[in-house]
């Protein structure tokens, strides 16, 4: 038997309003507050979030998916049985973050990737909180990746974390914890890059007239030379 309208119509009612209101669960509504109300970041984007059947945000994820495996976007899985090479996974409905709240975040890991800094310039230097016995020295100098001979080696302005990410989630009352830090090769730049210009394309208009918080500064910034340095050594530093 063929659907009634009014079922027809209840199948295609969009994503954003099937989902739970907060309060249901144990995990954070991005999309809602306590009240059902939607948040108000999301208001620039909700008005391309709505089609009239969930056929449309289904091919919102076919054209992004096609985009990565175009582009050969892949990530690595080691020792798994299933091969390595795995597809890069991209939602289709982008997760918004408020001006206000994400100005948070970043002062805050700022500030994090400050300490860490702090620290490095200490293991490489006067060893006080070695010393003091806040951190156990056994977990720093006999770690395979602590280079000794370097220990004592000037860097200029201090800066010896060069590149610094986190990976972040969300708890269920709404703070963001950092789950780890990372700061060897900048791959997940690279996801970010390429996530940005996929969606960028898919919701060209929802990234428009949303104001959305651009990525270009970053990598502008590490396009530059090192102070003091010519721009073909930084190239080469940056390669090995």
């Amino acid at each position: 038997m063929p659907p009634s309208q009014s079922q027809t119509q209840t199948q295609s009612v969009s994503v954003a309003c099937r989902l739970p209101r907060a309060g249901q669960g144990t995990s954070y509504n991005e999309l809602l507050d306590g009240k059902g109300q939607f948040r108000p970041h999301w208001n620039k984007v909700l008005p391309y979030l709505r089609p009239e059947s969930l056929d449309a945000l289904k091919d919102y994820a076919r054209q992004a998916a096609r985009m990565l495996r175009d582009s050969g976007v892949a990530y690595h899985v080691y020792n798994d049985p299933l091969g390595m090479m795995r597809p890069w996974m991209l939602d289709a409905v982008p997760l918004c973050i408020g001006a206000a709240e994400w100005a948070h975040i970043e002062s805050s890991l700022i500030q994090r990737a400050s300490l860490l800094n702090l620290l490095l310039e200490d293991f490489y230097g006067p060893q006080s909180v070695l010393q003091q016995g806040l951190i156990p020295s056994s977990l720093i100098l006999a770690h395979p990746n602590y280079l000794r001979p370097c220990h004592g080696f000037p860097v200029r302005n201090g800066v010896r974390l060069h590149l610094y990410a986190a990976d972040l989630a969300r708890s269920p009352d709404g703070r963001w914890w950092v789950l780890g830090d990372r700061s060897q090769a900048p791959s997940g730049a690279g996801y970010a890059l390429e996530n940005r210009i996929v969606m960028t394309r898919v919701l060209p208009d929802a990234f428009h007239d949303g104001k959305i918080e651009r990525l270009a500064g970053f990598f502008v910034t590490c396009r530059e030379p090192w102070p003091g340095f010519p721009r073909v050594r930084r190239i080469r530093a940056w390669c090995c």
